[in-house]
């Protein structure tokens, strides 16, 4: 019998006992591959919409880093457009409003202008695009119109106003597809921000937006605009992907998620370190026979560490499938399919298995100490 199959026969011993430590780090796992692969899926989803508009640039007020607290006056896209190596500007407000029993969290509702480049990118499957002609008109993404079982025709409550589903686009991505449109005027009137956006998305040329250095220097003279007193605008220009990874929303998210996750793993090695100590103590006799019989000290706790990650790396494989599952199903519902993608990204299931990994090492770490710590003479008369 060679050293692995010993580690398989000592952990298939107790069967019981090592199946119920698979399990709590099968969901330790699980825990951590659902929700930060909810936050990562969630930051991926936001990016793309942004880069699958052609958006190059978020122009925010300087310092906000949670978008729905940032507001800026209208009549600064004007200045944006002046500046060299800017192709176009879409002035954009952003809400998160709920549409009732349709979703579980606010929707996010864009208001833009009817002839802007963010709303010409939009595909429309069904109906048509707003016009300046469709006072209180919206456009629903296709997850959010099946959810709130919408037509084209009929009528959605936002904030207790009724709006006319005047068409329904294919979003870019599961995010999009659960996001609402409206004509910015009707939105600023519906928050009571008249006037007021929370950012200007900002195409650059192609010459532009293909040479990194040029970029930063369009970033430059959009952040050092004056107005007409002379007086610093005080906005910051931001690459799409850049604004979205820092923004207080997702960075809320990935705290929530890596600090729930790291609790749970906490537990499950908790778990192991119990077991694996159990397992210790009712074989005080046979590792003294171990080492009567020639077994270094090093290899007595290799032979614990082992058998401890033997454990978790098949509590990690279980927990992956699980974790992946919980996501597929948690995409397919209604209420959360706009915000979960149905993949988690490799990393974070590496992650979750060097976790896991982890957790059988710290687990072990302890009752292999007191294993080396055996005496053999004692051993041998222990009962």
């Amino acid at each position: 019998m060679n050293f692995a199959q010993l580690l398989v026969r000592n952990v298939c011993r107790r069967k019981l006992r090592s199946v119920f430590t698979c399990l709590g780090v099968a969901l330790a796992v699980a825990t951590t591959v659902t929700l930060v692969g909810f936050s990562s899926g969630l930051q991926r989803s936001t990016a793309e919409a942004y880069e699958g508009r052609g958006i190059d640039l978020v122009v925010v007020r300087t310092g906000v880093t949670q978008r729905l607290t940032s507001s800026l006056d209208q009549s600064i896209g004007r200045q944006l457009r002046s500046v060299p190596g800017v192709d176009d500007v879409n002035p954009s407000q952003t809400d998160l409003i709920s549409f009732g029993e349709g979703s579980l969290v606010g929707i996010p509702v864009h208001g833009w202008p009817v002839d802007g480049f963010a709303m010409r990118s939009l595909t429309i499957t069904s109906g048509r695009l707003l016009s300046e002609r469709d006072a209180d008109g919206i456009l629903l993404g296709e997850s959010l119109a099946a959810s709130l079982n919408k037509r084209i025709g009929d009528q959605v409550e936002v904030e207790l106003k009724p709006f006319t589903v005047a068409g329904i686009f294919a979003g870019i991505n599961v995010y999009d597809n659960m996001t609402a449109v409206s004509r910015l005027a009707d939105l600023q009137t519906l928050m009571d921000r008249p006037g007021e956006v929370t950012e200007f998305q900002v195409k650059l040329a192609p010459r532009v937006s293909s040479d990194r250095s040029a970029a930063d220097r369009v970033r430059q003279l959009i952040e050092h605009l004056h107005d007409a007193e002379g007086q610093p605008l005080g906005i910051a220009a931001l690459p799409a992907r850049q604004f979205v990874e820092n923004s207080t929303e997702m960075g809320l998210a990935r705290a929530m998620a890596w600090g729930t996750s790291a609790l749970a793993m906490i537990i499950g090695s908790l778990q192991v370190l119990n077991t694996m100590l159990m397992s210790v103590f009712e074989r005080v006799h046979e590792i003294g026979v171990l080492k009567a019989l020639g077994w270094s000290t090093s290899r007595v706790v290799r032979m614990i560490v082992g058998e401890a990650l033997a454990i978790c790396g098949i509590g990690a494989c279980v927990g992956v499938a699980l974790g992946v599952g919980i996501v597929r199903g948690l995409s397919a519902t209604a209420w959360l399919g706009g915000l979960l993608r149905p993949e988690v990204a490799p990393p974070v299931l590496l992650a979750s298995v060097g976790a896991a990994l982890v957790i059988g090492a710290l687990g072990g770490f302890y009752p292999a100490w007191r294993a080396a710590k055996v005496s053999v003479l004692q051993s041998l008369r222990y009962e």
